[in-house]
């Protein structure tokens, strides 16, 4: 029980700190800073579509298992596995346009850090803590987009915790965290990410058991766990198919190596993955950490695929801290923290009804401020706004081949593209043909194409500005139209 001391310290320490705990610190400061970073979170294909998708199942009261949006694959089946996400990105889009959006992308990510936190805090002391979260804010925000993901990382967090604690009490976690996979499943197919973990922790309190009733006893736990588990994660509209799905991109080698969020980090520049990487290397030569086996084996699995795909970068952010927390925790005690924690240990409790109302009051200022000013989303590489506008004043109809980096403009434009950036219903050999020069010649001719939008950069257009037929129509910094050639009169 804490002594009347404690609670005078905790007291004034609450007030030095207008009564905010540390993760509602950071939190503020989290969504402060993404909301800075508005530009990059907008610049992508993807959100275009994705809204254009929800707007779609709003209007239709249905969710498509066929596509409705290309010319090139129409009808061809589709997963839309992130069906949910999409519907409130929608909903949000269409009530505060792509400040809203952003807003959301921003708060969902203070959220998931400030539990995080809050979690390591369980663990560590306030400093390792912060750092922990720090850390993940680093490799978070470079990947941060106004896309499905980002709900991901929140429940990734919610799960996780649940895990660790779990194996910290010798137990496995409630029926009640296994519905968290309901949600999870309708919103990013990341929950696969979610079941896998629960498996590896699952394993672990079987290799850990040291008798036959421990591993009996350990058996029946986890396994209820991870049936209820899996069977949440099929109440989905797609249902099995949508459990496979992940499994299915990851069997995609040309798209994984093309696609710029699926391929390695490039190391020629800063990337936040090493400066992680060698902070953490240099504690654990300095220090002598030592870790257990299986929690050794979870880290380096996460790693492989962080260095595999620099879009998983975040995920290996948030989930280390915690994997390492329960047996880094003892090691970390007198590192020389003893001096900051502290002046932070005070402020790490609970947040004080005053400053519960200056956070809500600094989130929703800086929420009217950002929608006030507004947000633009057509001033980026990925959306072709000018060339788009010339090509409907100029009544330019019929089929589009276009860059794979603009079909989601394209479909949020309301023109049914070539392809887009719904990588798995097109799959890796249509995608390889597309992306292939050689292979522009029959792909005009056999889809009867009428006019092209592409990057300027690509090789492509220095082709069709040699190709019989075809003139150019319109260029920007951004886009290059050409079009089929009047053929000449006899």
């Amino acid at each position: 029980m804490s002594s009347p001391q404690d609670y005078i310290a905790d007291r004034r320490g609450a007030a030095a700190g207008l009564g905010l705990s540390l993760p509602l610190w950071v939190c503020l400061i989290a969504f402060l800073a993404t909301l800075a970073t508005a530009h990059n979170i907008l610049t992508d294909q993807d959100p275009f579509w994705h809204v254009a998708v929800g707007n779609w199942i709003i209007a239709h009261r249905a969710v498509p298992h066929r596509d409705v949006f290309s010319f090139s694959m129409a009808g061809a089946p589709w997963v839309a596995h992130e069906w949910l996400a999409e519907v409130v990105l929608a909903a949000i889009y269409d009530f505060a346009g792509w400040a809203g959006l952003v807003i959301l992308a921003a708060l969902v990510l203070a959220a998931a850090l400030a539990v995080l936190l809050a979690l390591l805090q369980r663990y560590f002391s306030p400093v390792p803590a912060l750092l922990g979260a720090i850390g993940a804010f680093g490799l978070a925000i470079g990947h941060l987009h106004v896309r499905p993901h980002v709900f991901g990382l929140l429940l990734l967090v919610i799960w996780l915790g649940a895990l660790v604690a779990a194996r910290e009490e010798d137990r496995a976690p409630t029926p009640t965290h296994a519905l968290l996979m309901l949600l999870w499943a309708n919103l990013h197919g990341g929950f696969v990410l979610g079941l896998g973990l629960a498996a590896l922790f699952a394993g672990e309190a079987l290799f850990e058991s040291n008798d036959r009733a421990s591993l009996l006893r350990a058996t029946r736990r986890w396994g209820l766990f991870l049936s209820l588990s899996t069977m949440a994660a099929l109440v989905t509209p797609n249902g099995v198919t949508g459990l496979l799905f992940p499994l299915h991109v990851m069997q995609m080698p040309y798209a994984m190596a093309t696609i710029h969020e699926w391929m390695s980090p490039d190391f020629q520049y800063p990337q936040p993955l090493e400066a992680w990487l060698l902070l953490a290397l240099l504690g654990a030569l300095i220090s002598g950490w030592r870790l257990p086996v299986t929690r050794i084996a979870m880290f380096l699995l996460l790693l492989h695929e962080a260095l595999a795909h620099r879009r998983l970068g975040e995920i290996f952010g948030l989930a280390a801290p915690l994997l390492f927390a329960p047996a880094l925790a003892p090691q970390l005690r007198g590192m020389g923290f003893a001096g900051l924690d502290r002046r932070l240990e005070n402020r790490a409790g609970s947040t004080r009804p005053f400053g519960w109302a200056i956070g809500v009051l600094v989130l929703l200022a800086a929420t009217a401020v950002t929608l006030r000013i507004g947000i633009t989303n057509e001033d980026h590489r990925f959306a072709p706004s000018g060339a788009i506008q010339f090509a409907k004043a100029h009544r330019l109809t019929g089929p589009v081949f276009n860059d794979y980096e603009f079909g989601g403009f394209l479909i949020f434009s309301g023109i049914a593209p070539f392809v887009d950036g719904r990588a798995d219903m097109y799959g890796d050999a249509f995608l390889k043909r597309a992306a292939t020069p050689a292979e522009l010649p029959g792909l005009l001719q056999q889809y009867g194409i009428v006019w092209t939008v592409l990057d300027p950069a690509d090789a492509r257009v220095a082709l069709l500005d040699h190709l019989a037929g075809w003139q150019r129509a319109y260029a920007d910094g951004v886009a290059v139209i050409h079009v089929r050639a009047p053929v000449p009169n006899p």
